[in-house]
């Protein structure tokens, strides 16, 4: 019998009933960073080099209008020669963009070296890179040896193709890295949002609990005086949770696009004469005033809502008016829209803040604005029920203790 025979065919028969080796799982490359910029720009330079069979390329940018160009990407350049292009040669390669047969020196030493070792003759072919608005970014050149072929029309075209593919790569990076700002900047909001809106809630909670507390303690007598301080107190810090409340309630409407109206007439004077009515009794600093043209004509709007972002512009001039003063609520009109406004004599808001200050969850960022009590949501709540309205809000200051003057312009 032939025992190595039959091991074979058994071997062989155990080999095809064993089921086939599962695919190996291979690994997923990582997705490139859209804001790696220089990593992006390289495969662009090393790409427009050996296409065009050059021997060394760049793509230089500026930081800033009419700034040095730096490089942020480059191709067979030793560092001793990418230190030496830029800022020596920036108007020298601006001089040749689009130029064909052009030589550039790309080293250069003290005048105690010899003529070879401070220049190093090459030929170079460059392109500005611009952003749509034309504004020049940066410029892209390839270089080649002075003994290889010049080069031609063909190649600047050719090399046009990598300028447009680095101007969408710089465009694409520069708007992720904004978008990527902005996230981590909405993000910081919010936490220091959550973090406002627990402690806004849990302020009055502690108060109207403590005062609670004291007036069903069984061995306090308290006269008629301090039980009406303390309910007064009480009904104070009732309302505070009640705007809280309303406020974020109003933002989970907005967030989910369910902003109801109820347009009819609105009397822009008589509703501000009756808010600065109702505002006078809760500052004894401040002095509140209404003031409208006669004849101001009437609008179509929703009085509700008008009331409430006239209100948040009052309450927010009265936080930032620590130390009392003039707040006006008042108006003036044209032939196509009525202009309403809200000064006071506070702080003020540096330009820089203008826009920003409409912005969900911001507080103008100063002593005051980092410790008066808010969760950043009035103004941003104004601008909502303005722009329903088809309506414009903007600030005005005059600087740092000047006063602030918000303004609403609405159409008749």
């Amino acid at each position: 019998m032939d025992v190595d025979s039959d091991n074979e065919r058994q071997d062989a028969e155990t080999e095809q009933q064993r089921p086939p080796p599962k695919p190996t799982a291979l690994a997923r490359p990582e997705p490139p960073d859209p804001t790696d910029i220089s990593s992006m720009l390289g495969l662009i330079v090393l790409s427009a080099v050996q296409i065009l069979r050059g021997s060394a390329g760049a793509i230089a940018l500026r930081d800033r209008p009419a700034g040095p160009l730096l490089i942020r990407a480059s191709y067979g350049l030793d560092e001793e020669v990418v230190a030496a292009l830029h800022p020596r040669l920036d108007d020298t390669i601006l001089k040749k963009l689009g130029l064909v047969g052009e030589q550039v020196a790309l080293v250069w030493q003290p005048a105690a070296a010899s003529w070879v070792q401070r220049e190093r003759i090459a030929q170079i072919l460059a392109l500005p890179l611009a952003d749509p608005s034309g504004v020049l970014v940066g410029v892209i050149y390839v270089f080649r040896h002075p003994s290889a072929a010049r080069f031609e029309t063909a190649d600047r075209d050719v090399l046009s193709i990598f300028a447009r593919q680095a101007v969408a790569t710089i465009q694409q990076a520069r708007l992720a890295a904004s978008t990527v700002a902005e996230k981590r900047r909405l993000e910081s909001m919010q936490s220091s949002f959550v973090s406002i809106v627990s402690h806004e809630l849990q302020t009055p909670v502690s108060i109207i609990k403590g005062y609670a507390g004291t007036l069903a303690r069984p061995d306090g007598t308290w006269s008629r005086d301090t039980v009406i301080r303390i309910a007064h107190t009480i009904g104070e810090e009732c309302d505070r949770l009640y705007r809280l409340i309303t406020d974020l309630l109003d933002i989970s409407r907005i967030q989910a696009g369910r902003v109801a109206m109820s347009i009819g007439p609105v009397d822009l004077p008589d509703l501000a004469e009756t808010l600065a009515e109702r505002s006078r009794p809760r500052s004894d600093r401040h002095e509140f005033a209404a003031e409208f043209p006669p004849e101001f004509p009437i609008i179509r709007g929703d009085r509700e809502k008008l009331r409430q972002a006239l209100s948040n512009l009052v309450d927010n001039a009265t936080k930032y008016s620590p130390d009392g003063g003039r707040i006006v609520i008042g108006g003036t009109y044209e032939r196509d829209h009525v202009t309403v406004f809200v000064r006071d004599e506070g702080i003020g808001i540096p330009p820089e803040e203008y826009g920003r200050v409409f912005e969900r969850f911001h507080r103008v960022d100063t002593r005051l604005g980092r410790t008066t009590q808010s969760v950043g949501l009035g103004l941003y709540i104004c601008q909502v029920i303005v722009e329903a309205h088809g309506g414009r809000i903007w600030v005005e200051s005059a600087g740092a203790g000047a006063g602030s003057t918000f303004y609403i312009r609405l159409p008749r």
